[in-house]
């Protein structure tokens, strides 16, 4: 009989935290921006792993408001990291990149987010890293293992992102993010992929070959494609 009484109590009492108790999504966000003391009082109504109507995860929410403890917190209590959800459907910290949040992004790299996780437009951490000239965080990213040879949804590898900024920056960046060789394999590989990828975005590539990239002051003979390519005047490059 006592078994049954307490096993009734807590079945009551996950009830009242995590369904009975109906918390609106303001007064989630309302608390996240608060800060930590309100976000602890918070996680006593819904769930570490709360979702919103907008897939927003309270990682995402706690990221966007440039909340930096309670990330810190969320991450401690074993909130998912690599959850999409957001504005872009993408990972908390492709939302800090964007926002240009660096501290908060770099932590979220060190805890172990994911990051060849892609957004809703097919962009990783990379890409927005790359795109805003964001040498720091892209250094980080590929000593943590990013890859530099994913392709959006337009066929674009963080490279070709990188944008008009300061020349050292620049160059640093062209450098940390330069593809040696992009080779079409007979397997059903991640190479297979790009290949596609840059085919339908004006690359010729023919079965089995190679395009190799090249530096700004050297040309190539591709025989390949029977074609010298000249990278001052690449488009691409």
């Amino acid at each position: 009989m006592l078994k049954k009484i307490l096993f009734t109590f807590l079945i009551l009492s996950l009830g009242v935290v995590y369904g009975t108790t109906k918390v609106s999504e303001q007064e989630i966000i309302n608390a996240i921006k608060r800060g930590l003391p309100a976000t602890k009082e918070l996680l006593k109504k819904v769930p570490i792993d709360y979702i919103s109507p907008n897939d927003d995860t309270l990682l995402h929410y706690a990221v966007r408001f440039r909340k930096r403890r309670v990330v810190e917190y969320l991450v401690r209590q074993k909130i998912l990291l690599s959850r999409k959800g957001g504005i872009f459907y993408g990972t908390a910290l492709q939302e800090a990149i964007y926002y240009g949040y660096l501290g908060i992004a770099s932590y979220l790299i060190d805890m172990g987010t994911l990051l060849n996780i892609q957004n809703k437009y097919g962009q990783t951490a990379l890409h927005i890293a790359a795109q805003r000239g964001y040498l720091d965080i892209v250094e980080q990213l590929l000593e943590a293992g990013a890859s530099k040879s994913i392709a959006d949804k337009n066929g674009h590898i963080p490279y070709d992102l990188i944008p008009n900024i300061s020349w050292d920056s620049r160059k640093k960046l062209k450098e940390l993010l330069r593809v040696g060789k992009i080779k079409k394999t007979k397997s059903k590989s991640f190479n297979d992929f790009i290949y596609m990828n840059r085919v339908h975005n004006g690359i010729e590539m023919r079965k089995n070959q190679t395009i190799n990239v090249i530096d700004k002051k050297t040309k190539m003979n591709n025989s390949s494609v029977g074609l010298e390519v000249d990278i001052e005047r690449s488009n691409r490059f």
